[in-house]
């Protein structure tokens, strides 16, 4: 099931083995820069004034971008190694698989790995609304 599939909040949905099937169809970056990908897998399409998306984002090995959030979001690492970087803050962190974060709206945040990073996100914010 994907968040075509999904009309109203009827009762439990389930999207199978979605770390793997869904194809991630938004490139990130500039064109010929693709620095990763996203997409959702769900949202709360229906919930005109606090909806939530969730899905998969990946970030390619030596390319770093900045990235402001207009909303908040919480991600879990799946794979690899994701350095998350608030400059303005000063705050640096490395998420290995099963780490989760939080990552308040407002906030400036430069992506990168060393090697290549998969996390699932839930964020308050529309379908593709980043």
């Amino acid at each position: 099931m994907s968040i075509g599939e999904l009309n109203s909040p009827t009762t439990l949905s389930v999207c199978k083995n979605a770390q793997q099937l869904h194809p991630l169809s938004t490139p990130m970056g500039e064109p010929g820069k693709e620095v990763g990908q996203i997409d959702d897998v769900f949202s709360t399409h229906w919930e005109k004034e606090k909806p939530i998306s969730c899905g998969f984002f990946t970030v390619k090995a030596g390319t770093p971008f900045t990235y402001t959030y207009g909303y908040d979001e919480l991600k879990l690492v799946v794979e690899g190694t994701l350095i998350l970087e608030d400059k303005v803050a000063g705050v640096r962190i490395e998420a290995h698989p099963g780490d989760t974060l939080s990552i308040p709206k407002g906030t400036p945040v430069t992506f990168s790995s060393p090697n290549f990073a998969k996390a699932f996100y839930v964020g308050q914010r529309a379908y593709r609304d980043w």
